[in-house]
């Protein structure tokens, strides 16, 4: 599905894959990263369920409207345990009711993250996972290194196959 940004789309070969979570590390919060996301959560939004597992900040409903994003099909779950999370990001990734997942995890054990891998091809949806910026990379088959930039956000590229990309920026 494409992500609403012809550089980005480029380095990615067409679009955001299905059946994959996808890594996203940025240095700081605020720099963009969730305006990466907004053209496909908006068409996703128009035919399925958004589920939002631990986000940082509470969404801000006039900018989502104002991106074309379904409000009334956004779920917004806030995990007491990183036990709960999980099962939430697993259960959004396996139910045919949810388009995509956005999760945003301070820790995660590299065997969790394969699991929910398994369940984002199981289920074939797009699924979205915020990490820190200094914690261990996972074994993803696609991970976005995100730093501002003047013009918007300079994303780096890193896959588990294919070859690398040189970094690229996408103008917000």
């Amino acid at each position: 599905m494409s992500t609403g940004f012809p550089a980005l789309d480029q380095g990615l070969g067409g679009g955001w894959p299905v059946g994959v979570l996808t890594e996203l590390r940025a240095g700081r919060t605020g720099i963009g990263e969730m305006r990466l996301l907004l053209p496909v959560l908006a068409a996703l939004s128009r035919t399925g369920r958004l589920l939002w597992v631990a986000p940082p900040y509470g969404p801000y409903a006039p900018a989502l409207v104002a991106h074309d994003i379904a409000l009334d099909h956004l779920v917004v779950v806030r995990p007491r345990t990183h036990k709960e999370a999980l099962w939430a990001v697993s259960q959004g990734l396996l139910s045919p009711a949810v388009g995509a997942v956005v999760s945003w995890f301070g820790d995660i054990r590299e065997q969790e993250f394969r699991a929910l891998q398994r369940h984002a091809a199981q289920g074939g949806h797009w699924g979205f996972c915020f990490l820190p910026w200094d914690l261990a990379p996972q074994p993803s088959r696609l991970r976005l290194i995100l730093e501002s930039a003047p013009e918007g956000v300079r994303i780096t590229l890193a896959r588990k196959a294919g070859r690398p990309v040189a970094p690229l920026v996408v103008a917000l």
